[in-house]
Formats: C-alpha cells, structure tokens, sequence
C-alpha cells in the first residue's frame, strides 16, 4: 500500500522524482529435505594409488612499494578493497628454485569534492581499480623429491662382413622419451599487510611533475602467500595393521555405533579414517 501512495504522490507533485523500478518478482520459502549422512569409505591397502604428493609447503613474502595516481586531486580515502591472484608458480627442473609471479588487485573507494561553499563540501564516492604486479624467485625444501622424466638419442654401429671394421653402411638409432607429470602450486592463503600514504607531494623521481596537486598514493606492502608444491606420483598404501571398528551408518541425531574387531579374518572391507577413533570399517555384503 506504501508503493501505491508514493507513486500516486509523485503524479500529484511534479516536482518529486520518480523513484526507481526495482521490486521483487518472487519469493518462496522451500522446506527442508530428507537426507542420510554416510561414512565415506575406501579401499584397504596393500594397493598403488596414483595420488598428489606434496613436495614443499613454503610460505614466500614478498616486499612491494608502489605509487598511484588518481585523477581527482582533492580525495578522501574511503575503503580499500584487495586481492591477491597468482599467475606464475613454477618449478625449474633439477633445482629448487621456485619462480612466483601475480599481481594484487586493488579497488580504491574515496571521495572527491563535487563543489565547496562557505558552509558545506558536497563530494562524490569514485572508485579506481589497479593491478599491482609482483614477481620473485624463492629456494625451497623438499620433503619428497619430484620426479622427472628421461630423453635420448643413441646410435648403435655393427661390424662390416669381415667382423673386423665398423659397418658404415647401415645405422641404428634408439629414440627413447619418457615424460614426467607436471609440477603444479596450490595457493593456502594470502595475507597482505600495507600501509597508504596520501599525500600532495611527489615522491616518485623517475616520473616528471607535471602537476603538483595531482594526488598520488604511496603505498607499502608485505605480501604473505603459503604455497603447497605438487606433483602426481604412483604411492604405494600398505597394508593396515591393527584394530579396526565396524560401523553402522550415520544418524545425524547420535552418534554411530560400532564394534571394536580384533581379528584380521574381514576381507574385502572399505576403510575410513576418524581423529578421534581411529580407522573406521564397514563390512562389505
């Protein structure tokens, strides 16, 4: 009804704006599903698995200066957005030597001054995005060495008829290429910590002033990116050897019961892992 009056008031009174055309099409309330909650399960060892093996968790900090210019010269820093995108992670082969490279992503609120009387300041929110890249080489350790693959050429030479000389006649050649699965990053987090600088002056001595109330950022950062180095690799899983507790499914109202199985006669049992009871199994049908 409020709308109503307010739409109506606006065509009586041509000096009101008129208000926007947003409104809500449709609203629902959906009920609550049914649903089972279920151990997950897996296979008992001994087996090969090809699986991500971790080969280093390192966490690199990067050191970053950089300035900014804005167009409006009179501003206000409101709010600054930021984020950090890795578009470079890469491992020299036979080294250690991690080549990092991204850049952060930065949107910058503030308020510039639209027009200034005697007794009041209208200014306008604007926001500017800026990308500040960053690049570094880092040494890491290894906790499992990554696997690399093995290429070559070869010639193989007989003897002539005599059994006496090198055959010139006739060649062989082995062509052997063994390729190795890629060594990748996963990025745990990134932490910035920064400090901005607003200021009139110009601190920057490669660019020439061309105008001095133009307003520029200085801005310090440190940069804090956790990176999980990985590779493919085939792992064997042994054998599991000790008490395993047979488990019924998951209720979400109690806890799952179980049966602490001593012997090692179950064959064919799928396996879970939990912090607290140790590994979990289920008797297969």
């Amino acid at each position: 009804m409020e709308q109503v009056d307010i739409i109506s008031n606006n065509k009586k009174n041509p000096q009101c704006k008129e208000r926007c055309d947003s409104k809500v099409l449709d609203s629902v309330t959906l009920s609550t599903c049914q649903s089972k909650c279920n151990i997950p399960m897996g296979f008992t060892g001994p087996l090969i698995a090809k699986i991500p093996v971790v080969l280093s968790d390192v966490e690199v900090e990067i050191n970053e200066e950089s300035e900014i210019e804005l167009e409006e010269r009179d501003i206000r820093l409101i709010n600054i957005d930021k984020e950090v995108f890795i578009i470079e992670c890469k491992l020299i082969p036979y080294t250690n030597k991690l080549f990092i490279g991204g850049y952060v992503q930065k949107n910058i609120q503030f308020s510039a001054n639209d027009c200034t009387n005697k007794t009041s300041i209208s200014s306008k929110v604007e926001h500017t995005t800026v990308n500040l890249p960053f690049k570094c080489v880092t040494e890491i350790e290894f906790f499992k060495k990554p696997l690399y693959g093995e290429s070559y050429k070869e010639r193989l030479n007989s003897l002539d008829e005599n059994m006496l000389c090198k055959n010139n006649k006739e060649d062989s050649w082995i062509h052997y290429s063994k390729l190795y699965e890629p060594v990748y990053c996963e990025l745990q987090y990134a932490k910035i910590l920064e400090t901005d600088i607003l200021d009139k002056k110009d601190h920057s001595t490669k660019s020439l002033q061309k105008d001095k109330d133009s307003k520029k950022i200085l801005e310090k950062m440190v940069i804090v990116i956790r990176l999980k180095v990985i590779q493919n690799q085939q792992v064997f899983i042994p054998e599991f050897d000790g008490d395993v507790m047979v488990i019924e499914n998951c209720n979400n109202d109690s806890i799952p019961e179980y049966i602490r199985n001593n012997d090692k006669k179950q064959e064919g049992i799928g396996d879970s892992f939990d912090d607290e009871k140790g590994v979990l199994g289920k008797e297969e049908s």
